[in-house]
């Protein structure tokens, strides 16, 4: 039986391929939600109930540095994306209204690359601690 030299060198690349680890080692950072409420449940960010306009909402790092907020229409809720070594993360809702949240952080391994993920292990909003989950609601 003769074989086609092209199908040889394809299954030896493929081969070759597939036996490297080709992948990437990186370091993959977590995004949190934010939704914020009143104390009957209305949000007060999207919706006939708010009060405070998604994209005047400012979130800035303990060092007073900026950083960026996206909105979430179809969540209704705000997001950001930990950054690593940061714990203290000011949300400024207007010139009244600040929201304080403090996270504890660790690693695990990513899903989506070869490298580890930066993770809150502990949240803390205003002082309180709340459920560590990705969608952090805040009342107020």
């Amino acid at each position: 039986m003769k074989r086609n030299p092209i199908f040889v060198l394809s299954l030896l690349l493929v081969a070759l391929i597939s036996s490297c680890d080709d992948c990437n080692d990186c370091l993959d950072l977590q995004q949190k939600n934010i939704l914020v409420l009143d104390t009957d449940g209305n949000n007060l960010l999207f919706g006939i109930d708010a009060t405070f306009d998604p994209s005047t909402l400012t979130l800035n790092l303990g060092d007073g540095s900026s950083r960026s907020l996206f909105i979430d229409e179809e969540s209704q809720t705000i997001s950001f994306t930990l950054e690593e070594n940061e714990t203290t993360y000011m949300l400024q809702f207007d010139n009244e209204t600040l929201a304080t949240i403090v996270f504890e952080l660790g690693e695990r391994k990513s899903e989506r690359c070869c490298g580890n993920l930066i993770c809150s292990t502990t949240t803390l909003v205003n002082g309180a601690s709340v459920e560590n989950l990705d969608t952090i609601t805040i009342v107020n």
